[in-house]
């Protein structure tokens, strides 16, 4: 994400709400360290009380220049992390870069610094992914940090290559709000803003676009209720997306979805918004 579009979207929540924290994740933010300590220094300007990162610790594979990212992100305002260990980022990120990313952290002050990790069925589960998962948690135990556990959700790739560890579920009832953090969808806490300026308050449902209307308008003006989607999500579910004359070419099969959210973002693939 430009760094300007960040800003702008920084000062425009900000005028119409009492923001609380600020989240970055990705991808990897740390991609960009510049943009990303130049987008913290912005929420630290706007007194934004917690700033937050989710990285996979890649910039630690050099200890002396993951103490330096370490010393300029604490300048910048950065005070929690969420280090991402896990059997799925282990495959492309060895342990000893997170761990070093950690500690370069720790020795700045940063307090609020947690691993965040992925896990199929929980942590004390037999499967192959959580039970690679335990033992990495096992290595990085002498940190003495917690582990903040996040069930893996069954959309994209996930639902596909994790199906068969999935307990399928109905698929009837109404949507609530995005499963992880428990936004609701009548009255959302939090929205996502993607680099295509796309507001999301659950999995890409966007609720509009900050390239194209004013993110101050976009926040205050939404009512779920002049959503067409939305609406019929809260009111009845993602079964009765079946019935919106705007689905193109979706094929129905009761057996080929985990659950609610599994289905919703595969309808919501083919259902041309307005």
């Amino acid at each position: 994400m430009d760094v300007k579009d960040a800003h702008n979207y920084l000062a425009e929540a900000a005028a119409v709400s009492n923001l609380e924290s600020l989240m970055m994740f990705g991808g990897e933010p740390m991609l960009f360290p510049e943009r990303a300590i130049a987008v913290f220094e912005k929420a630290h300007h706007l007194n934004i009380p917690r700033i937050e990162m989710i990285t996979n610790g890649m910039w630690g594979k050099n200890k002396v220049e993951a103490r330096e990212w370490a010393e300029k992100l604490k300048a910048a305002g950065l005070n929690e992390v969420y280090m991402s260990v896990d059997a799925f980022h282990a495959q492309y990120t060895p342990i000893e870069y997170p761990q070093n990313a950690a500690l370069a952290l720790l020795k700045t002050g940063i307090e609020g610094i947690k691993w965040n990790v992925a896990v199929v069925e929980s942590v004390d589960a037999e499967n192959i992914y959580d039970k690679e998962t335990r033992q990495i948690l096992k290595k990085l135990e002498p940190l003495g940090l917690e582990a903040n556990l996040v069930k893996i959700m069954p959309v994209g790739r996930a639902a596909k290559n994790l199906r068969d560890y999935f307990q399928h579920a109905s698929l009837a009832g109404a949507c609530e709000g995005e499963p992880l953090i428990g936004n609701k969808l009548t009255n959302p806490d939090s929205i996502c803003i993607e680099p295509s300026g796309s507001v999301d308050i659950c999995f890409h449902l966007a609720i509009g676009n900050a390239k194209e209307s004013p993110l101050s308008r976009i926040i205050s003006e939404y009512d779920w209720q002049n959503n067409s989607v939305i609406r019929t999500l809260v009111e009845e579910g993602p079964t009765a997306l079946l019935k919106h004359r705007q689905v193109h070419g979706f094929k129905f099969q009761e057996n080929d979805y985990i659950n609610k959210c599994h289905l919703c973002t595969e309808i919501r693939k083919v259902l041309k918004l307005s």
